[in-house]
């Protein structure tokens, strides 16, 4: 449990050091904190280019590349890009832990909010992994 807080608050962290001085005009998703399922996460994204990083625990970890900013408004912004995946020590899908894929394609949509309002939706693999926030926040700007 303790290293699980520890990659939340470096997730966090690293989020944090990638938001810009000044946004401008350019669109953004910033964001970080943890789901319901204590998925971790981390968001920034400036310009339609950024990372996304989502640790699921027991399942795996995703390291992301954002390459385009789909759609964006002031409430929500679909994403997509490439991504590599690394499962968990006694994943669910019955694999040996460690790099599974690197260079996959993900869409993602994040909705702006806090607890209970924000939702971050990843998919990738064929496999849709939807939340809502627990802690922290995600933020969107056109």
């Amino acid at each position: 449990m303790r290293l699980l807080r520890t990659l939340a608050l470096a997730l966090l962290g690293a989020a944090a050091l990638a938001l810009p001085a000044g946004a401008g005009s350019a669109p953004f998703v910033h964001g970080g904190g943890a789901t319901a399922d204590m998925t971790r996460f981390a968001l920034a994204i400036d310009g339609g280019r950024g990372h996304f990083e989502c640790l699921m625990p027991a399942l795996m970890n995703v390291q992301a590349t954002v390459t385009a900013i789909d759609s964006i408004d002031a409430t929500s912004a679909a994403f997509h890009g490439t991504a590599s995946v690394t499962l968990a020590t006694a994943n669910p899908f019955g694999l040996p832990a460690g790099p599974l894929a690197r260079g996959v394609h993900f869409t993602a949509t994040a909705t702006a909010g806090g607890p209970g309002a924000g939702r971050l939706d990843l998919k990738i693999l064929g496999l849709d992994f939807p939340g809502t926030v627990e802690h922290g926040q995600i933020t969107i700007g056109p």
